[in-house]
């Protein structure tokens, strides 16, 4: 009875250490209605994006302009699982050789190290992704204001510095 007592006691400050973590660690990222004001630009005109890091996920919201040159050039992408969700828009997704064309509020699961490319087939496309395992080591922290994007044929200095 007194291990059974001890064992309870535990879990309890566990779970009290466990509520306090998560409460002192949520916060709010966006609301979907106004994310693209938010949003860094990568490619004048282009390509927009921001980034969030939690503890073994990352958020990256992405916003694809066709403009007089047309949509940014992409090149195949490969990293961790992607949970992908377009909020606007209609986009195809090259995925291992299988095509797949989504729309407005339709949600893709990537899964993990597949080599993938995405082309925006309307004039806007805002898409919200999840990433596991977090991508800091790619994007750097959240203030970065030039994050490696791994998807572009160039890296985005050589393409403000060329304009």
């Amino acid at each position: 009875m007194k291990r059974l007592l001890v064992c309870a006691l535990f879990a309890s400050l566990c779970l009290v250490a466990a509520f306090a973590f998560a409460k002192d660690g949520v916060r709010k990222l966006f609301n979907l209605n106004t994310v693209a004001e938010e949003l860094r630009p990568v490619i004048e005109g282009q390509l927009y994006f921001k980034f969030w890091h939690g503890e073994d996920i990352s958020v990256g919201v992405y916003r694809m302009v066709r403009n007089e040159k047309g949509h940014f050039p992409g090149k195949i992408n490969v990293h961790g699982e992607e949970v992908a969700m377009l909020i606007e828009g209609r986009i195809e997704m090259s995925i291992e050789g299988a095509t797949y064309t989504f729309g407005k509020d339709q949600i893709l699961i990537i899964p993990p190290y597949m080599p993938h490319t995405g082309v925006c087939l309307s004039d806007v496309c805002t898409l919200l992704s999840w990433f596991t395992p977090e991508r800091v080591d790619e994007w750097g922290d959240e203030s970065n204001d030039n994050p490696d994007l791994s998807f572009i044929d160039e890296a985005p200095s050589a393409q403000k510095a060329a304009e």
